[in-house]
């Protein structure tokens, strides 16, 4: 077995093994990818408000959102930079005592409250085990399993797409110039097998670096070696990476007027910002009054600082800016966006939708590939009991072996001839008679 074929038995088995995997995640991912799009369009009703000058205390919206949820705990809430969208807090409990099979049985409960900034008002609520969009999410990354078991499926899988990314660029390379022409085209006007064989050979060579990426960026929440390799790629010690905040130390419940001080001082850090989420302590005994502030920069990264304050007093206790941060912490914190294309807006989202309704359906063509190849009939054997003919040598005859017939051809003699022939005959009768 030649190289090239070995490695087409790997790509052909390891596309068996994940094909359906890949089929199914990549596909509810393409629909991901618009998940901000299709909430304000979905919950359009619950999302957007109507500007007006004053905005009520974070501490009061906060005791509207829990009104709304009375027996649940709201400690985060997530705020755009936009005058015309609520405020949206989020109530999560995962299950400690975790059983079952299904994504559902990971949590006691989920739900996100839109609030109006300007009056307080319950706008909606939503139940996030039951909202379809963020189940495009959980088929994407754990196939409605539980997380510890589903993530894992589809973290192998997304490993054996990168290993199927260069076995199939091997398999594309061209032996020479005349052949690369063909392999850089779709021949669209050939039979559908042509067509389907050119989408998943051709097309496959267009989109490696994109499901690459796309594939290299997931695989950060399935293998810790994997996140390590590339910070040590980027020259950061993997234990270094996120500074650590000093200790806080604790003496007392979180006074209103502590949170309304620290959303303040949030908003104040970065003119620039576009998005913050604010989170407060869940405990009495410990934590603090956290903020993640993102801001349009011009790094190229996605950019966000870290804040902590002290939850009796509401003063910044501890910070985390983009610019002091290490190059593995800045790549780890643009990782989500790249992989899902926000990173630069509209361009990569539509980059990334295709990319992955594309890396969907490269286990179907490959399929019918394979299919078409054992469908070509093989060639015809002899059939049993008859025997194939053969030119037997000619034997010199002897005076005692019996006459053989001779096969020979009669030789046709031409028209011309034939009737020479015959004029000879007719003149050698009368030369008789």
């Amino acid at each position: 077995m030649t190289f090239k074929k070995l490695i087409g038995q790997v790509h052909l088995w390891l596309g068996f093994l994940a094909g359906l995997v890949v089929v199914i995640s990549m596909t509810a991912a393409a629909i991901f990818v618009w998940e901000e799009e299709l909430t304000d369009w979905y919950y359009g009703d619950y999302v957007f408000v109507e500007e007006q000058t004053t905005r009520q205390p974070m501490a009061a919206l906060f005791a509207a959102a829990r009104k709304a949820l009375p027996d649940k705990e709201v400690y985060g809430v997530e705020v755009f930079n936009e005058p015309e969208r609520a405020y949206l807090f989020t109530a999560f409990q995962r299950n400690p005592d975790a059983g079952g099979w299904t994504f559902w049985d990971d949590y006691q409960y989920w739900d996100k409250v839109y609030v109006n900034p300007y009056t307080g008002e319950v706008t909606g609520t939503v139940n996030m085990l039951t909202n379809w969009i963020e189940l495009t999410r959980r088929l994407h990354q754990n196939l409605l399993l539980r997380y510890a078991i589903g993530h894992w499926i589809v973290g192998v899988a997304t490993l054996i797409i990168l290993v199927m990314v260069i076995t199939g660029l091997v398999l594309w390379w061209p032996r020479n110039r005349k052949v690369l022409r063909h392999r850089l085209k779709i021949k669209w006007n050939a039979r559908w097998r042509r067509v389907n064989y050119d989408i998943h050979n051709v097309g496959g060579f267009y989109s490696y670096l994109f499901i690459t990426i796309l594939a290299a960026t997931g695989l950060v929440w399935t293998f810790d070696w994997w996140s390590d390799g590339i910070y040590r790629l980027l020259g950061n010690d993997p234990e270094e990476i996120f500074a650590k905040p000093p200790e806080l130390v604790r003496f007392g419940p979180t006074p209103e007027s502590a949170i309304n001080l620290a959303w303040q001082d949030a908003q104040q850090q970065r003119s620039s910002w576009q998005r913050i989420y604010f989170n407060l302590p869940k405990s009495v005994e410990k934590g603090g009054i956290s903020a993640f502030v993102e801001f349009d920069g011009s790094s190229g990264w996605q950019e966000s600082d870290q804040y902590l304050y002290q939850p009796e007093t509401g003063n910044i206790h501890f910070r985390r800016q983009h610019e002091n941060k290490l190059l593995g912490e800045k790549w780890r914190n643009s990782n989500y966006p790249i992989h899902v294309g926000s990173i630069y807006g509209l361009s990569t989202k539509i980059l990334a939708c295709l990319t992955a309704l594309f890396c969907a359906s490269l286990p179907i063509t490959g399929f019918y590939i394979w299919l078409g190849r054992r469908k070509k009939k093989p060639k015809r054997a002899p059939r049993q009991g008859t025997k194939a003919k053969s030119i037997r040598p000619v034997v010199a005859s002897s005076s005692s072996s019996k006459p053989k017939v001779s096969h020979n051809k009669v030789r046709v003699q031409p028209r011309s001839q034939v009737t020479r022939s015959k004029s000879t005959a007719k003149q050698s009768t009368n030369d008789d008679n």
